[in-house]
């Protein structure tokens, strides 16, 4: 078990409402990421390389900003267009 799991489970059990557009889901789980990938086992998140950024915003793919209610185009990301 790697240092990062050991420090998860110091954490109490807390309930998490994850949330779709057609379903509610109450998991317990010691983080919200946690709660969250219990539901999606089928994502997942790496870093992206510059090479990933540029073949995905070259096939039309936007970019989205946390915390903002829908996709930039690319055009407007500030720093990803010359």
């Amino acid at each position: 078990m790697s240092e990062d799991q050991k420090r998860a489970y110091k954490r109490p059990l807390r309930a998490y409402i994850v949330t779709s557009e057609d379903e509610e889901r109450i998991v317990r789980a010691h983080t919200p990421a946690e709660a969250l990938k219990h539901c999606t086992p089928t994502f997942s998140v790496r870093a992206a390389t510059h090479d990933d950024i540029i073949e995905l915003m070259a096939s039309g793919v936007p970019v989205e900003t946390v915390g903002l209610p829908e996709a930039v185009p690319a055009e407007e990301s500030p720093g990803l267009t010359d």
